[in-house]
């Protein structure tokens, strides 16, 4: 390949990374429920001192992911001052840095190099990363953690070495941590080691085990501070409902979100020939066990398998293992195929509908927001309790209007914890409507109420005033 070549290609695709994901963000960005949920926790982290323990709670699960996506998002958070949006540029710095480092590691590697490469740029306009990077909530991280883990993990298949080992073992706990959505791989990993390498098997397996250990002290340290409480939980409470259980259904939801092309049909139809073309190569390549073909391939097959059998509905943001293992694989193929293939998916995401899907203005912006908020707060100098009527979601209790509120000036009270603290309630009406009652049970704590005001800021965004009598 000409120098001119590979030097101009990392900048075409850092250009492309960085187009998909600030291009009019400021009117697309759409600040909304779990953003606000981290927002409060790194807001309540600055005012006390004291980081989190816990990471946010897993929708599969009654268990709490590790803090260090917290800890993560916090220095973004502070160098910004509490911007919502710090949480966008974070995670857009975390994927450089991952793509300066590993592209520096495999520098004398032509073909990782290529096949990394090529990756990163399927990552760059897939729709799945595109959304959740613009939209940042708990499981973005993982995916240059999952791909180094992969590049040590091969790395150590053809020399074993404790610097990659530990490189391994750090970037697969880390990315477990972070999302227990990334566990079936690992399980995949040890599968793989067991049927084709063997040996330094207790090596494997201590540091992968001292790796876990050091990420989950700080969970560590909230069971022994609270008696094993979510322990105890995960055995004694019933996980949420799962949804989609059925083989036909989980076939669906894993070809709409791994392929994620407008048209299911279509995307059923690239994810079976992803799954014959793994098929393929892990059979083609079973002597060579150093190959890197037959471990993404391999992995592929036993990660498809482990998510058709575990009893946890496919979402959208458990699909990064599956993502980066076929990203690498068809980064793997002769490098026509690979271009050939690239045009595919480039012209699935980048020529349909997705691009203005992106960038569509947001029903209501954060600076929408806060000029409201600020408005409100500078008329509401009292504590206040609020509460949330919108219609962008049926679980909506509106922690990004309670952390706003809290950043304009608000004295915000948490009326769950004691009802006693505020005598006034603000009822926000993010696209929603008040009609004496609310989503939950917020009335019936806070007991008899006139309406005192209505503030309103825009047709989707009112704010009424409630005192308790």
């Amino acid at each position: 390949m000409p120098k001119i070549v590979r030097f101009l290609t990392p900048i075409f695709i850092i250009a492309v990374f960085l187009i998909f994901r600030f291009y009019k963000l400021d009117q697309s960005f759409f600040f909304f429920n779990d953003m606000g949920r981290d927002m409060m926790v790194l807001q309540q982290w600055r005012l006390n001192g004291k980081p989190p323990l816990l990471g946010p709670q897993t929708s599969a699960l009654p268990f709490n992911q590790g803090a260090i996506y917290f800890y993560l998002l916090y220095p973004g958070f502070l160098l910004s001052g509490g911007n919502p949006i710090s949480a966008v540029y974070t995670l857009a710095t975390f994927y450089l840095v991952f793509f300066f480092g590993l592209l520096y590691l495999l520098r004398r590697d032509h073909r990782a190099t290529f096949i990394f490469l090529f990756s990163f740029f399927l990552l760059s306009i897939h729709p799945q990363y595109i959304t959740q990077s613009r939209f940042v909530w708990n499981p973005s991280f993982v995916t240059p953690l999952i791909i180094t883990a992969i590049f040590a993990f091969h790395s150590l298949l053809n020399k074993f070495s404790h610097k990659m080992l530990w490189l391994f073992s750090l970037s697969i706990a880390l990315a477990v941590c972070i999302s227990y959505s990334v566990a079936p791989l690992l399980i995949a990993f040890f599968i793989f080691w067991i049927l084709f390498y063997r040996q330094k098997f207790l090596s494997f397996f201590l540091a992968i085990f001292s790796s876990f250990f050091f990420f989950h002290l700080p969970t560590l340290a909230f069971e022994i501070r609270h008696r094993f409480t979510l322990t105890t939980l995960l055995f004694t409470n019933r996980s949420p409902v799962q949804e989609g259980l059925g083989f036909s259904d989980r076939i669906d939801r894993l070809s709409q979100f791994i392929i994620a092309s407008p048209d299911q049909r279509l995307n059923l139809s690239i994810f079976v020939i992803s799954v014959l073309l793994a098929l393929y190569y892990a059979i083609h390549h079973r002597h060579s066990h150093k190959n890197i073909q037959l471990l993404v391939a391999s992995l592929y097959l036993l990660l498809v398998i482990i998510g058709l059998i575990t009893p946890v509905s496919t979402q959208a943001h458990y699909i990064f293992g599956f993502t980066s293992l076929l990203f690498l694989m068809i980064g793997s193929l002769k490098p026509l195929r690979s271009l050939f293939v690239g045009l595919i998916f480039t012209f699935l995401y980048v020529t349909g509908q997705n691009f203005w899907q992106y960038t569509k203005p947001s029903p209501r912006t954060v600076t929408d927001l806060q000029k409201c908020f600020v408005k409100y707060c500078s008329e509401h100098p009292e504590p206040i309790f609020v509460s949330v009527q919108s219609s962008f979601h049926p679980f909506h209790n509106g922690p990004e209007h309670r952390f706003l509120l809290s950043r304009a000036g608000c004295q915000v009270r948490e009326i769950e914890k004691d009802t006693t603290q505020a005598n006034t309630m603000a009822v926000v009406l993010d696209d929603g409507e008040f009609t004496d009652k609310t989503r939950y049970y917020e009335l019936e704590l806070f007991g008899k109420y006139k309406e005192t005001s209505r503030l309103y800021c825009q047709p989707n965004l009112e704010i009424v005033t409630l005192e308790r009598r």
